[in-house]
């Protein structure tokens, strides 16, 4: 089977394959009958406004739970195949000779669903709108993330205009003096933090239940509050206004962490839909990500053009540092207007997500599950998950945790060596990765491997010879610490936000790529708390150590999807839920696909392309009885 055509099979309409459907209700642009029985007359096109009530209505009739009863009415379960109707073509004949008749009927309906809905936008010969197109298609994506970064990383660079405004609390020196309280000081960063994980962890869960769209929306509307917030943060004390400026920083660090799942799921399901973008998934993705790093120069940026417009070159008074923090966070604030609206009016749903969601309710229904026949979420998915890829979850939360431990601990020290660090120089290391992560002699796994390990080889020597490098070399110093920065961007940074939305089925792909994200943050808890507490040399050896640990356990558990269509993972999802793991023979089981420890395992013998394809051609033949016995059944 070659690598170009590798799960990439033409397969039956998801609609076809997904059972009793419930007749479709006319929408609100679409056409509605005459009482009298006369020909539907058009309705209007819905207005901007009406699309913003309509929307909230949407959500309110979710948040009751109106959706999933709408789901228990749609699917019900599937008629048993009739084996006797499919003749005898000696492939189904050899197949139902290895696997029994009550096999067979299962294996008939764990059919693909078809993952092609490109919607191509018309070719233009205009470089301008070219350069338009391409970042409405790979950049616009990531605003959110833009967002996320401008924020956060602003609480680091406007601690300097706290410290002027409100010396006795944000600099405080002398105990008896400080206006505030000095352990909140010191823990904004980790409330900051602990509010990511919690978003991570909710919205990871939510974006699987109620879809892309409504989770996407719903982070970048609790952002945009949050940001309100932060620009009008006030107290007449210094005590209050740090109490309101946390609560405002959780507020907000919420919808950040649901964006971290969201963005990677989107992204990934994004390309998938596109056969000209899906051996392109992991560029998409990235490129999304390194929407980040943008974020973090513009708020840079911002700052700085703030205080030269206000001749604010020297000392800065009180007034023109409460000016430059509150219009800096006005500017992101009205970032976060613009992305909230268009979320609102033109994002769609990920219809990647829509076929797969409804694959695997139906799969449900047909093993009789308790949950799904009542149209709620079953714990079922999630539990074949932690049976069945427990070491990618292993990987994916333990590649991200040595990560962000490297990477926050490396922030943590940067400036006692080095004078200027530039603030933007991390968007160019992640652009790097776009272009090398979806080639066969990359990949995913080189890429993590390699940037692990040569982290470990950068770091090591700074911590060996770090006295003789900072008093007499300190230019190889620099050198090894920006090499080390740049391949932490260029592999690990990138490639643990890629591989946590790809290795994961899509119907539970949110939420276990909201549990790895949130690990790595532990992460970055870790080694605030243990860099504290140790001297400068130490962390280039913990910094080290959290490299070759990242590489071996890389090298040992992470597989490699580079080709591999989201497809075949979830469909070896729907053969998880029917208990029919070793009846599996298809891509997402081929060696070259499987981690070190699955291979170990002896995840790769079931991989057999002959047998795969006779499966295919029973479940063609399924589907087609359905389609058949459909119309029938109503008659």
């Amino acid at each position: 089977m070659g690598e170009a055509t590798e799960g990439n099979h033409p397969e039956p309409d998801p609609r076809q394959a997904g059972g009793a459907v419930a007749p479709e209700l006319p929408s609100a642009g679409g056409t509605t009958p005459d009482a009298a029985g006369q020909p539907p007359l058009p309705s209007p096109a819905p207005s901007g406004m009406s699309r913003l009530v309509s929307g909230f209505s949407n959500l309110s009739r979710v948040a009751s739970g109106v959706s999933a009863k709408s789901m228990q009415r749609q699917i019900s379960a599937r008629a048993p195949l009739d084996v006797e109707k499919l003749g005898d073509d000696p492939d189904i004949l050899e197949l139902r000779q290895s696997v029994g008749t009550d096999d067979l009927r299962v294996l008939s309906r764990l059919r693909s669903f078809d993952h092609t809905f490109a919607k191509k936008a018309p070719p233009t010969r205009n470089p301008l709108l070219r350069a338009w197109q391409w970042w409405c298609a790979y950049l616009l994506p990531g605003m959110g993330m833009f967002s996320e970064a401008y924020f956060i990383f602003a609480i680091g660079n406007i601690e300097p205009l706290f410290a002027v405004e409100s010396p006795n609390c944000w600099s405080c020196k002398d105990e008896a003096a400080c206006t505030c309280n000095q352990t909140t000081v010191e823990n904004v960063q980790n409330i900051e933090i602990t509010a990511i994980i919690v978003g991570m962890l909710s919205f990871g869960f939510v974006a699987d239940v109620i879809g892309r769209k409504w989770g996407s929306r719903l982070t970048m509307i609790i952002m945009f509050i949050g940001a309100c917030l932060l620009t009008g943060a006030y107290g007449p004390t210094d005590q209050v206004f740090l109490s309101v400026f946390c609560f405002s920083l959780f507020f907000y660090a919420v919808g950040v962490g649901g964006e971290y799942p969201l963005a990677a799921s989107s992204a990934a399901e994004r390309a998938e839909g596109d056969p000209e973008l899906r051996k392109r998934r992991g560029e998409m993705v990235v490129l999304t990500f390194s929407q980040q790093g943008w974020g973090n120069f513009t708020n840079t940026l911002v700052i700085l053009l703030l205080l030269a417009m206000q001749g604010a070159t020297g000392t800065l008074t009180s007034s023109e540092a409460e000016l430059t923090w509150r219009l800096q966070f006005g500017v992101g604030a009205f970032i976060c207007f613009c992305v909230t609206v268009y979320r609102w009016l033109y994002l769609e749903e990920s219809e990647v997500w829509q076929a797969e969601h409804k694959g695997v309710q139906q799969e449900l229904v047909d093993e009789g599950d308790q949950a799904a026949l009542t149209g709620r979420r079953s714990w079922r998915e999630h539990l074949v998950i932690f049976k069945h890829y427990w070491p990618r979850l292993l990987i994916t939360c333990g590649g991200w945790v040595a990560n962000d431990f490297a990477f926050y601990g490396n922030k943590l020290f940067q400036s006692k060596f080095i004078a200027v660090i530039s603030p933007g120089a991390s968007r160019f290391k992640q652009m790097q990765a776009p272009y090398t992560i979806d080639r066969k002699w990359m990949g995913r796994k080189r890429l993590q491997t390699m940037g692990f390990l040569m982290m470990f080889i950068l770091y090591l020597p700074c911590g060996i010879w770090y006295n003789e490098l900072v008093d007499h070399a300190i230019k190889w110093f620099q050198t090894l610490y920006f090499l080390s920065s740049f391949f932490n961007q260029f592999g690990p940074n990138c490639t643990s936000f890629l591989v946590a939305g790809e290795v994961f089925p899509t119907d539970v792909r949110a939420f276990f790529h909201g549990i790895s994200a949130a690990a790595g943050k532990l992460g970055a808890i870790m080694a605030a708390s243990v860099f504290s507490h140790v001297d400068t040399v130490t962390t280039f050896y913990c910094s080290a150590g959290a490299g070759i640990v990242g590489a071996f356990f890389t090298w040992i558990f992470l597989p490699d999807t580079t080709g591999l269509d989201l497809a075949e993972i979830d469909r070896y999802h729907r053969f998880m839920l029917a208990g029919q793991t070793e009846n599996y023979h298809g891509p997402a089981v081929k060696p070259k696909h499987l981690s070190m420890y699955e291979r170990w395992r002896g995840y790769g013998k079931h991989y057999d392309a002959r047998l795969d394809a006779q499966q295919r051609k029973l479940q063609d033949m399924a589907a087609e009885q359905e389609e058949w016995e459909q119309p029938a059944s109503k008659q």
